[in-house]
């Protein structure tokens, strides 16, 4: 039996504190009704999300048109680039990126991230 997997980020957002009911923009709206609209007819049985609003917002139109709930896995959220507010996101970014297993506190490293992103991958398949 072949599987497709389809990966799909997050349509638009504006940033706000609340990083897991952070909703959809109107650009968001309008882009996840287009990721719909391009994966209606490739024969999707099953949806999964990341726990995060706007990543549930971006592909339950694909599940409502399937007429399936969408399954809520914690192991596909964002990384957590560390437990304290980040002022400079770039400087911040630029770190983790420039080594694969650097992490701030609290925080995941790259590698980290990745393992957990595969093995989840890996248990839905």
């Amino acid at each position: 039996m072949v599987t497709n997997l389809y990966l799909v980020r997050h349509a638009h957002s504006f940033f706000t504190p609340d990083e897991l009911g952070r909703p959809l923009s109107e650009r968001g709206i309008r882009d996840a009704s287009h990721v719909t609209q391009l994966l209606k007819n490739e024969g999707i049985h099953h949806v999964i999300s990341s726990p995060y609003k706007r990543a549930i917002q971006t592909v339950e139109g694909i599940a409502k048109y399937i007429d399936n709930e969408i399954e809520i896995m914690d192991a596909f959220k964002e990384r957590v680039l560390s437990e304290k507010p980040v002022h400079d996101f770039d400087s911040v970014i630029r770190k983790v990126w420039e080594d694969i297993d650097f992490h701030w506190e609290g925080g995941e490293s790259n590698r980290v991230a990745q393992n957990r992103g595969v093995a989840a991958t890996l248990n839905v398949l």
